[in-house]
């Protein structure tokens, strides 16, 4: 493939620059709408580049893990306990173990109850297996053993270092680019946002929630929207990756055939007679080649109908 050497000077294009590129490329008609449905597709990645000088706040995203039981607990103190009880000291009491035993007792009875009807009624294939293992779900596995997982921040906030972050499309930004599509395509735009708010991909593969605080407030919450000026852009290596996926079909060839397809040409030419060769007989002779036995007559003649739009494109 034809890389642009200023295009691998640029971080990123926009995403009417990427457009414009893949119509040059592969003699098609390539629009904005298309590569924001490629995005939700997840064919190609979506970036967001911050205004320099700009402070977002994110915080690490991921899967929290602790035994059900201390979570259970939890719930008891904030939710379930006598208000008189919901205190540091009070935990301590055999007043206050009692009733939280007795509502881990309860807890532990509820959530078995609640696997077998699920099992039952929903996954019968797995609902066998489940019967196997339901002796050991005993009321001190509940206790020592059973983990919740969930998924929410980790950590303390901070702010991002860098301009250029990818969408991972696992929160409110996959709504803002469906969004953006019904406006392109001038319909009606539903509004849609989610309680756990927007995610961003940094690079090493850590998805990192964009926060916001509200004013004279030491919290932050889950950002509804980008800051203002944000920018849309394809990074190079993205598109690039994305061009690659598209050019590695059965009916690519590869840098090294290219060259000897070049080479049998220039031959077939230096050794016949004047004539004007038509494409069905170059590649009809070509095939017949020893080292072209693998590729077939098909694979050769889309390699020549490739390279003739790429050169109507670059006369255009």
């Amino acid at each position: 493939m034809n890389h642009s050497k200023l295009l691998t000077l640029k971080r990123y294009v926009t995403l009417s620059e990427a457009a414009e590129r893949l119509t040059r490329l592969f003699g098609e008609s390539v629009t904005v709408i298309d590569i924001l449905e490629w995005v939700l597709d997840k064919k190609i990645v979506l970036s967001v580049k911050f205004p320099y000088g700009v402070k977002v706040i994110a915080c690490k995203y991921g899967e929290h893990r602790q035994l059900q039981s201390d979570f259970d607990r939890m719930i008891f103190g904030m939710f379930h306990a006598p208000k008189e009880l919901r205190n540091e000291h009070s935990r301590n009491t055999e007043e206050y173990k009692k009733l939280e035993m007795e509502y881990l007792k309860d807890r532990y009875k509820h959530l078995l109850s609640n696997l077998q009807e699920k099992y039952e009624n929903e996954q019968p294939d797995i609902y066998q297996e489940y019967l196997k293992y339901k002796d050991k779900f005993t009321f001190d596995f509940y206790m020592e053993e059973l983990v919740l997982v969930t998924k929410g921040t980790i950590g303390k906030s901070f702010y991002l270092d860098k301009d250029i972050y990818d969408f991972p499309l696992v929160g409110t930004e996959r709504a803002w680019i469906e969004n953006l599509i019904s406006s392109l395509k001038q319909h009606t735009v539903v509004e849609r946002f989610g309680i756990d708010g927007s995610f961003l991909l940094d690079e090493d593969g850590n998805i990192l929630s964009l926060r916001e605080r509200f004013e004279n407030s030491p919290e932050d919450y889950p950002a509804d929207n980008l800051p203002e000026d944000h920018e849309l852009v394809i990074t190079t290596k993205h598109l690039l990756e994305f061009e690659q996926s598209l050019m590695g079909n059965d009916d690519s060839i590869d840098y090294k055939y290219s060259q000897l397809l070049l080479a049998s040409i220039l031959k077939i030419l230096k050794e016949s007679s004047p004539k004007k060769w038509t494409q069905g007989e170059l590649s009809d002779l070509i095939s017949e080649q020893s080292q072209f036995k693998g590729l077939g007559k098909r694979k050769i003649d889309s390699f020549f109908s490739q390279c003739n739009k790429l050169l109507d494109n670059s006369i255009k």
